[in-house]
């Protein structure tokens, strides 16, 4: 009988401590902001000791990096990677290339996006560089697709602002969940109501057809409410 692997196993415990840890600290983050949450309080909803916790984060900020660093480091690659073509390279495409963009970081990283909004960048400089290096990104990526955009020339900045407050909670809705995780019913394929939506995850994981042309329908609607021409 082979008793097995117990270093792979110890391994195993570990990765599933740790997977616990953020999750837990994730929601609370989405849920009550970072500055609101003690480590207890992510020791309490991960299920694990107090002393455990510290044995995987060295506090709050160790926690907040981890969570939030490559989302925001991705975010700011694929900005520059659309940069980097140039206007020739975006002639054509309008605010396509920007809901382009807001829909492979959906795609990547599913309601966890609503972070952007809720973990206190401001205490944390690193985080704080990061988040600042993707917003000049964006804003830049916006400017350029916007001219090509008549109706909404005159403004671009707030365009840009609007776009970006708007994306994540938008794409939630559609999904079926609020930004705290909560499910709404959610029409199936079939018209059934789901509401058996999961807390991590998101049902637009390897791309949803349907829902991405009601986001780019919906976002260019927003967009002609609030900052196109009269």
């Amino acid at each position: 009988m082979n008793p097995g692997n117990p270093q792979g196993k110890a391994h195993r415990n570990k990765v599933e401590f740790r997977d616990r840890i953020l999750a837990a600290a994730s929601m609370l983050f989405i849920e009550k902001g970072a500055r609101s949450v003690s480590m207890d309080e992510v020791a309490v909803a991960a299920g694990v000791a107090r002393r455990t916790l510290f044995n995987y984060f060295a506090g709050k900020d160790d926690l907040l990096w981890t969570i939030a660093s490559p989302m925001l480091e991705e975010a700011s690659a694929l900005a520059e990677a659309r940069l980097a073509t140039g206007p020739a390279g975006l002639k054509g495409r309008g605010l396509d290339v920007v809901i382009d963009l807001c829909l492979e970081l959906w795609r990547s990283w599913g309601r966890s996006l609503s972070l952007l909004y809720s973990v206190d960048l401001a205490g944390e400089d690193r985080l704080a560089e990061l988040h600042g290096s993707f917003l000049s990104r964006f804003q830049r990526l916006v400017a350029l697709a916007i001219s090509e955009e008549p109706s909404l020339q005159a403004q671009p900045r707030l365009a840009g602002r609007v776009i970006y407050r708007v994306f994540v909670p938008l794409l939630l809705a559609l999904d079926g969940v609020s930004p705290v995780g909560v499910a709404f019913p959610r029409e199936g394929p079939a018209g059934a109501s789901e509401t058996d939506v999961p807390a991590q995850g998101s049902a637009m994981a390897g791309g949803d057809a349907r829902l991405e042309a009601k986001f780019a329908a919906g976002m260019r609607g927003i967009l002609a409410g609030v900052v196109g021409e009269d």
